[in-house]
C-alpha cells in the first residue's frame, strides 16, 4: 500500500471539517482525494466461474486469468493503480 498517498487522504479529509473552504475549494480537495485513492492499490478481481479478472473499482474485465500474461499497473478504464501479487477471490 502506498502509505504516503494514504496519509495525504486522511489528511485532506481532515482538513476538509476544520477549516471553513468556499464550496470551490472543497470541490477541489474532495476532487484530489478521489484522485489519491486511485494511487493506492486495490487487488484485482478474479472471478473463478468466469475464468476472467477484473478490476477492483470500475469492475471492467481484463480477460481470461490462466492466459494473463499482460499485467497493468493501473485499470486502463478508471485509472485504478491495481495489485496483482494478491488477487482478490470472487465465486
Amino acid at each position: 500500500m502506498d502509505k504516503q498517498a494514504q496519509w495525504d487522504i486522511e489528511t485532506l479529509q481532515k482538513t476538509i471539517g476544520a477549516i471553513p473552504y468556499e464550496e470551490m475549494e472543497r470541490d477541489a480537495i474532495e476532487r484530489a482525494i478521489k484522485a489519491l485513492e486511485k494511487q493506492v492499490p486495490q487487488k484485482v478481481k478474479k472471478y473463478k466461474g468466469l475464468n476472467e479478472t477484473a478490476c477492483p473499482e470500475c469492475g471492467i474485465a481484463f480477460g481470461y486469468y490462466e492466459y494473463d500474461d499482460e499485467k497493468f499497473d493501473y485499470c486502463y478504464n478508471c485509472g485504478q493503480k491495481l495489485d496483482w501479487e494478491s488477487e482478490g477471490e470472487e465465486g
